[in-house]
């Protein structure tokens, strides 16, 4: 009865030591495994996932895997092409359907500045010169809007005095201020410079103006600062009486701040926001107890 005992107790303990040694070598399998998903996350990291053991399961498992990395890769691979083929496109789209636009504008104005037409035909050219840029602008903002929501065009990174492009900028609005008599405020730091991409840029402070200019009433401003190498760019202008703006909407496609307002296709925020999110800004947008909406970016400098 002792020898059968001992025996059991011996066979007990093999039996644990073993069920204890698979465990160990289990966890083990799942570690490495688990290091070998890790690699995976590396774009650039082409090797299938390897296993140490060579367990039926755990060696499926890893031919699993392999096969499906290897699909989403393809899949990966067609995705770019074409959303390259796409970005192709949107450009050439861009320019055939820009260039003519341009044009017909410049005519346009170019009989108005002849001062030949007067009485009803005058209005008439008015209108149409009015209807061609919201025509042009409704136009860039959906082009900017396929571009960036495609991630289409390489950046390119260059140096920019912001502080001379902001002042540029301002002076560009001056017609449409001094005719609504708007009161405006202008704090722009000299000598700031920044590197990044100049289209984009350009593109967001079109955007942020003609914002403005859409819904400014009594007053608009534009700030520039740096402090401890911290550049914000702030655009603000006065809200109409009764106006209804939800801060937290302003920077979605197709949301209109002044349902009351003809212009806009609600997609100049929203251009700002992509535009922003690729060259690594951050915006945000505010209305004060004066009833300032204001648009806040914060500036950094384009990684290259």
């Amino acid at each position: 009865m002792d020898i059968i005992f001992v025996s059991v107790i011996v066979c007990l303990f093999l039996f644990l030591v073993w069920l204890l040694f698979k465990y160990f070598q289990l966890k083990r399998n799942i570690r490495n495994f688990s290091s070998e998903l890790e690699k995976l996350k590396d774009s650039d990291y082409r090797q299938p996932v390897k296993v140490t053991d060579f367990d039926r399961d755990l060696v499926k498992l890893a031919v699993l895997v392999n096969d499906h990395v290897d699909i989403q890769r393809e899949l990966g691979a067609g995705y770019r092409e074409k959303e390259k083929r796409l970005g192709t496109v949107i450009s050439g789209i861009s320019h055939d359907f820009r260039t003519p636009l341009t044009s017909s504008l410049g005519y346009l104005q170019m009989i108005e500045k002849s001062g030949e037409l007067t009485g009803n035909n005058r209005e008439y050219l008015a209108t149409a010169i009015q209807k061609n840029r919201y025509l042009k602008e409704l136009s860039d903002d959906f082009f900017e809007f396929a571009k960036s929501e495609n991630r289409s065009g390489e950046l390119t990174a260059e140096t920019v005095n912001l502080s001379n492009l902001i002042t540029e900028t301002i002076l560009e609005q001056h017609e449409w201020i001094e005719r609504r008599r708007i009161e405006t405020v202008f704090e722009v730091e000299e000598g700031i410079v920044i590197n990044t991409d100049p289209h984009l840029l350009e593109r967001i402070l079109e955007n942020l103006m003609s914002n403005s200019r859409k819904y400014a009433d009594g007053s608009f401003g534009v700030s520039l600062k740096n402090a401890d190498d911290n550049v914000t760019l702030k655009v603000f202008n006065g809200l109409s009486e009764g106006a209804l703006v939800d801060t937290e909407r302003v920077f979605e496609p197709f949301y209109r701040m002044d349902a009351r307002t003809s212009e806009g296709s609600g997609l100049g925020l929203y251009v700002v926001k992509l535009l922003c999110e690729r060259l690594g800004w951050t915006v945000s947008a505010e209305i004060t107890k004066q009833n300032i909406f204001s648009v806040k970016i914060t500036v950094n400098d384009l990684q290259n």
